[in-house]
C-alpha cells in the first residue's frame, strides 16, 4: 500500500513523506507547488505528490485556527476538531490535488498526481490506482474548507473520487453533501504537472468574486442546480465495473472505495438529455473549462465521532 503520512518534526511543522510500494515504488515528499511534469519530480504520471504550506521550507504546518469572517460555510472559523488522524483515499481521471484552505486561499495543498492509464486510476492495491493519505488530528483544521483540485486528457472520460475518513465518525465522500466547483477554464492535460499553488489562490479569488468569463468557465463557484453557467454534477457510486464506458455507468470501480462516494465533474451543459459530464464528447476545445476546484464547507464535515 502507497501511504502518505503526515508526521510531526518537533517544533518545525510537519514533513509529508511515503512509504511507496505502489506506481513507481517512488518516496512522495514535500514539494513547492510550483507544478510538475510527468517526470513526476514534484508530481507526475508516475504518481508522486506534491505537498506544499505555509511553514518554512521543507515543513509542511497544516495547524492553525482562522478569524470567522474566513471561515468555511459553517462559519464557526475552523476546521472541527478530530479526535484521530484523517485517512483520504482519492483518484481521478486524470488528476488531482487536495488541501483545506480558508474562504480565500489554500493553507496546505498536496498535489500533482497525473494518472495517465486506466490501472493508475482504478487498480488494487491502493498506491497502484488511487493513492492514501493521512493527516493528523490536531493539525486537520487549517481551513474552513476542504478542496480538491481536477483537470483531465481529451479523451473517454474524466472525474474524481474520494473518501475523507477517520475511526469511529461517519466518512465524508465526493458526491455527497453541500459541495460546489468552480470551472476556471484554464487548461491543463497530464504531463503538465496542473497547476502551481499561486495559480489555484488566484482562481479561488476569482471565483468568489465570480468574475471569470461566462464562455469559458462557470464564472463563479456552482452547486447541483442547474444554470447558464452550468453546474457540479454528481455521477455514479462507486458499486459497479463496466465494459465500454456510457452514460450512467463510466467508470471501473475504483480500489478500497465504498459506494457511498460518487463521481464529481462539472457539467458545462445547462440542460442536458442524453449524454453525460463524464464523458468526453470529441474535439480538441476545452468544452469541460477545467481545471475545476472542487470544495466543500467546513459544516459539512463530522464533528465528532458518535458516543
Amino acid at each position: 500500500m502507497r501511504t502518505v503520512p503526515v508526521l510531526a518534526l518537533l517544533g518545525l511543522g510537519w514533513l509529508a513523506f511515503a512509504c511507496s510500494d505502489g506506481k513507481d515504488k517512488s518516496e512522495v515528499t514535500p514539494g513547492n507547488g510550483s507544478g510538475a511534469g510527468a517526470n513526476g519530480s514534484s508530481g507526475g504520471a508516475n504518481g508522486t505528490a506534491a505537498g506544499t504550506s505555509n511553514a518554512t521550507a521543507g515543513t509542511l504546518n497544516l495547524g492553525g485556527s482562522l478569524a470567522s469572517n474566513d471561515a468555511g460555510a459553517g462559519g464557526d472559523g475552523a476546521m472541527p476538531d478530530l479526535p484521530s488522524e484523517v485517512n483520504v483515499i482519492i483518484t481521478a481521471d486524470n488528476a488531482y490535488g487536495f488541501g483545506y484552505g480558508t474562504k480565500t486561499k489554500l493553507a496546505n495543498y498536496f498535489g500533482g498526481i497525473e494518472n495517465p492509464d486506466s490501472s493508475d486510476i482504478f487498480d488494487c492495491p491502493v498506491g497502484n490506482g488511487p493513492e492514501q493519505y493521512v493527516v493528523p488530528a490536531a493539525d486537520a483544521n487549517a481551513g474552513g474548507y476542504l478542496y480538491i483540485i481536477g483537470y483531465a486528457d481529451k479523451s473517454t472520460t474524466q472525474g474524481v473520487i474520494a473518501k475523507f475518513f477517520r475511526d469511529g465518525a461517519t466518512p465524508v465522500y465526493t458526491g455527497a453533501g453541500k459541495w460546489e466547483v468552480c470551472a476556471t477554464g484554464e487548461d491543463y492535460d497530464p504531463g503538465s504537472g496542473g497547476p502551481d499553488r499561486a495559480t489555484i489562490d488566484s482562481y479561488i479569488a476569482k471565483c468568489n468574486a465570480g468574475e471569470l468569463d461566462p464562455a469559458t468557465s462557470s464564472v463563479g463557484w456552482v452547486d447541483t442546480t442547474p444554470g447558464p453557467n452550468g453546474h457540479l454534477a454528481f455521477g455514479e457510486d462507486n458499486s459497479t465495473t463496466r465494459g465500454t464506458p456510457m452514460p450512467g455507468n463510466e467508470f471501473l470501480e475504483v480500489c478500497e472505495v465504498e459506494p457511498g462516494a460518487r463521481w464529481m465533474w462539472f457539467d458545462w451543459e445547462a440542460d442536458r438529455q442524453d449524454s453525460s459530464p463524464f464523458m468526453w464528447p470529441g474535439g480538441s476545445a476545452n468544452v469541460t473549462k477545467d481545471f475545476l476546484i472542487f470544495r466543500l464547507g467546513a459544516d459539512q464535515i463530522p464533528r465528532k465521532p458518535p458516543a
